[in-house]
């Protein structure tokens, strides 16, 4: 196709996608993609930008959600969109095969090792796919270093979410039956443990404990902040009885909590054998995650233990780069610390005047909203917060997770928050 011929049927394309209706759009999703995913509501987004969000009707709506921590840096941020469009016009291979040399996965792989302070990092599409990689690691050097000759075990938290493939999809809670009814049977090897409880965790482990696999705050299990303590608890654990920590940081990092990763909160001893990453390592633009880890362990994967076809492809490192430039640029940790005691104050006013907020939760700008049960469910508040031009998401029914981009400014936050405050003020107290 030459460039004239691909620039027309470019036009046409997205002429469709403009012009196609906001019914038509979601009957066309109705009838052609998996229901796996409930919408929370009936008008197409089509537009971006910052933590703002425009639908196809013409309403504009603040991302309370920032795409589960994505879009920390916002929506479309000028940095990695200019490297974007500089990349696809240099000729560079959008993907090659990980058995040929990539300069932007070098430039990856150094900017993101010097930012954690990790030796190795082995790249891969998105969030899920870091525990999974952590997983087989964590076997692997259970079975070639600690010795393990049974099935390496590993530890995870209750309440927890890691994902939703075969693996780690018998880590939800048993009442979470959606999510896994009509999947088993599980792979063998893996236990459930109390969250926020070290005398629970040590007294799971065994010799043939390979690894312990937790979130340093729960996400979608509802902002569950532990005590201060338990991250480096953890890590004392581990050097005790020899057992590998993993921490999957696809949510909490990259400044979401006020520290670059949440573990720095603790300081150096909680620092985790294993970091799993994601969502804003990819600036918002598309999958990108990993694992990192120090040589000993990553140098355990050679040649075919491992691999992805788009992990760490060329254009995804090309954004991963710019999205941590920008993450440095923009002093997200710094954002992040200023804005989010600020917020949580005003929430604490907001709940003194509204009789269904039971419990807030959170740490820099991750927050959890806990309602009362005498009263609609949190989807229901999510849908009425929608019509006050704010996207929220509920968790365990009656969570309501406020994440916003950390870009986002005090005037535009305090929109946000002036919204929850008229809708949970006014909240009725039956269904």
């Amino acid at each position: 196709m030459d460039h004239a011929a691909a620039r027309r049927e470019a036009r046409n394309l997205l002429q469709a996608a403009n012009q196609l209706g906001g019914d038509d759009a979601i009957a066309l999703l109705n009838q052609h993609v998996a229901r796996n995913y409930g919408l929370l509501l009936q008008d197409p987004i089509v537009a971006a930008q910052g933590p703002w969000l425009q639908t196809r009707s013409g309403r504009r709506l603040f991302d309370g959600v920032a795409a589960y921590s994505a879009a920390n840096l916002g929506h479309g941020h000028v940095l990695v969109k200019e490297t974007l469009k500089l990349f696809l016009d240099s000729n560079a291979p959008t993907v090659l095969g990980r058995f040929l040399p990539d300069p932007w996965l070098a430039l990856f792989g150094r900017k993101v090792t010097q930012m954690t302070g990790f030796d190795r990092f082995l790249p891969a599409n998105g969030g899920v796919e870091g525990p999974e990689a952590a997983i087989k690691l964590a076997r692997r050097w259970a079975h070639k270093v600690k010795g393990v000759r049974g099935t390496p075990e590993i530890l995870y938290a209750d309440h927890c979410f890691h994902g939703r493939t075969l693996t780690v999809t018998q880590m939800f809670d048993p009442d979470e039956k959606a999510a896994v009814e009509g999947f088993g049977p599980w792979p063998a090897g893996f236990r459930r443990v109390a969250y926020d409880d070290l005398a629970a965790m040590e007294a799971a482990i065994t010799p043939d404990t390979a690894a312990i696999l937790v979130e340093p705050i729960q996400g979608e299990g509802g902002v569950n902040v532990p005590k201060p303590g338990y991250l480096r608890g953890l890590k004392e654990l581990g050097r005790k009885h020899n057992v590998l920590v993993i921490l999957d940081e696809v949510q909490t990092g990259w400044a979401r909590t006020g520290e670059l990763f949440c573990w720095m909160h603790e300081g150096e001893p909680a620092r985790p054998d294993i970091l799993c990453i994601g969502k804003s390592v990819s600036g918002g633009f598309a999958p990108v995650g990993g694992i990192l880890a120090d040589a000993r362990l990553m140098d355990l994967l050679g040649p075919g233990s491992h691999g992805s076809t788009f992990g760490g492809c060329p254009i995804s490192s090309a954004i991963a780069v710019a999205a941590l430039t920008a993450i440095e640029q923009e002093k997200l940790v710094d954002q992040a610390r200023e804005k989010g005691p600020w917020v949580m104050e005003r929430l604490r006013q907001i709940a003194k005047d509204s009789p269904r907020i039971h419990q807030l939760r959170g740490k820099g700008l991750m927050f959890g909203i806990e309602l009362t049960r005498d009263g609609p469910d949190g989807h229901a508040v999510a849908e009425k917060l929608v019509e006050a031009g704010l996207i929220l998401k509920d968790t365990h029914r009656w969570i309501l997770r406020f994440t916003p981009p950390i870009v986002a400014s005090r005037e535009e936050l305090e929109f946000a928050l002036e919204a929850m405050a008229r809708v949970l003020a006014g909240a009725p107290t039956a269904s």
